[in-house]
């Protein structure tokens, strides 16, 4: 919620603005017009090309201002991947995501992007090269394309009326690449990464890491996007069908997985989630910088954006968004009077006070979706709460409740856990072991298994000599 606090200018909501959820994984943006060097969509205006694409990156943190080595080497990969593709003419925009989750993606426009949270996880120049290339191969494959078509006959199939969340849902599912195209890419990255020089099992180690995140007991969970990851192939799938495909194209020259080039040049990597814009524990999310933290009910899955906080539960049929905005001379009892939702005028309006702020709460109900609104004023600032259920029952009203109940200010030792973090490289010596150098670094909860599952490691036993990744405050 790094930028989330606007001027109160008569803002309602729409249902699904409430209900919206954040990108992951590889996408399929059709919309966007392309340069005329990749190849092209149908729609859309250079405007809303920029528009969307400004957006796109908000919603992933922004540009992140990475360390000049770390610029270098993926510009340089990216390069050797576009001259060894089904399209060596092509100019990509490389852009590096302030975002800690694992993603990367490219567009039909030319822009390829990369968070910095896939940069941290991979571990070697060949397993990133299988990543950029994997999303390069979407693009020279035309899988936008296919799905846009998709999605425009399936569009035109849909029964009416639908309501507008089971239309953002829609959408969001029709915008994700199916299956086969996913495999596909993966074949078409590992061929190509192969050409450029790199080894084609770097696809099947990265793949490997991905799992080991997966399942990693000290990762946040991502939220809830209802049934997105379905239409993705598994993880040990798409690991088998890549160890094939790097048999098949194992060469004399592909053999570059430089780990300790790799590795140096992520020194100084910011790690995790950035602070400044407010940081997910759980249940429980904590801005430093506006000094509040709160606690979403048991079942929520929390996500932060640039705009808003949002949360899902009970497979999609329960949400929340929490955003900030500046009220001016309004009070939240008028804003909450203006009614917030569209369609659903707000009623039983409630003053309260929580840790010494004051709030209000208010219901609101839609046709479809019933509302429990909460603004709490701290400041200049004004935080907006909001569920929304299927069905609110009394037991399902006090868990929302409650939850608006334990917002409060940070606590001095909540403060100094929230100090920005970074990738540090170190060498292992002959008595060192992954328990020794995590707990030289880092001092958080599952130490031993985050240093594990960051430098792709099966079994604590190192190497000596070799670089490890180590997480280092500032």
């Amino acid at each position: 919620m790094s930028i989330g606090i606007g001027q109160w200018k008569g803002l309602r909501i729409a249902t699904g603005a409430i209900l919206a959820v954040a990108l992951t994984g590889c996408v399929s943006l059709s919309g966007f017009k392309p340069s005329a060097s990749v190849p092209k969509a149908e729609h859309g205006s250079d405007n809303a090309v920029h528009a969307e694409r400004d957006q796109l990156v908000a919603a992933f943190g922004g540009e992140y201002a990475a360390p000049t080595p770390t610029v270098d080497l993926v510009k340089e990969i990216s390069a050797r991947i576009v001259a060894a593709s089904d399209d060596p003419n092509a100019q990509y925009r490389v852009t590096i995501l302030n975002s800690s989750s694992i993603n990367a993606f490219a567009l039909p426009t030319g822009d390829l992007y990369v968070t910095r949270g896939l940069l941290a996880l991979a571990n070697d120049t060949s397993e990133l090269a299988a990543v950029l290339a994997h999303e390069v191969g979407h693009v020279t494959a035309k899988h936008a394309m296919q799905r846009a078509e998709f999605e425009r006959r399936t569009t035109a199939a849909m029964p009416e009326p639908i309501s507008e969340p089971d239309a953002d849902q829609s959408r969001f599912l029709l915008a994700s690449f199916s299956r086969g195209q996913e495999l596909e890419a993966d074949e078409i990255g590992i061929r190509t990464i192969a050409k450029a020089g790199y080894d084609p099992y770097g696809a099947a180690r990265f793949l490997a890491s991905l799992g080991r995140q997966s399942t990693y007991s000290g990762e946040t969970r991502p939220a809830a996007r209802f049934s997105f990851m379905s239409s993705h192939p598994s993880t040990p799938q798409r690991l088998s069908a890549a160890l094939d495909a790097a048999r098949n194209n194992v060469s004399a020259s592909a053999v570059e997985a430089d780990r300790t080039r790799y590795l140096t040049a992520l020194n100084a990597l910011a790690y995790g989630e950035d602070p400044t814009g407010g940081v997910v524990r759980g249940r429980r999310f904590l801005h430093p910088r506006l000094d509040f933290t709160v606690q979403a009910p048991e079942g929520f899955a929390l996500e932060n954006s640039s705009q808003a906080v949002i949360g899902i539960a009970a497979n999609g049929t329960q949400a929340l968004r929490l955003d900030t905005v500046r009220l001016g001379t309004t009070s939240p009892e008028e804003s909450l009077g203006k009614g917030w939702i569209d369609g659903a005028p707000s009623t039983e309006i409630t003053p309260f006070v929580v840790s010494g702020l004051a709030g209000v709460t208010a219901i609101a109900k839609g046709k479809e979706w019933t509302f429990r609104l909460a603004a709490i004023r701290k400041g200049e600032d004004t935080f907006r709460i909001i569920f929304a259920t299927r069905e609110l029952t009394p037991a399902l009203d006090h868990a929302f409740l409650a939850a608006i109940g334990s917002f409060r200010t940070l606590t001095p030792d909540e403060i100094q856990s929230l100090r920005p973090k970074r990738i540090g490289i170190v060498t292992a010596g002959n008595d060192d072991t992954a328990a020794s150098l995590a707990a030289q670094t880092d001092t958080g909860d599952n130490a031993v298994d985050r240093f594990m599952m960051l430098n792709g490691l099966d079994r604590p036993k190192l190497r000596p000599g070799e670089s490890y990744k180590v997480i280092l405050s500032e």
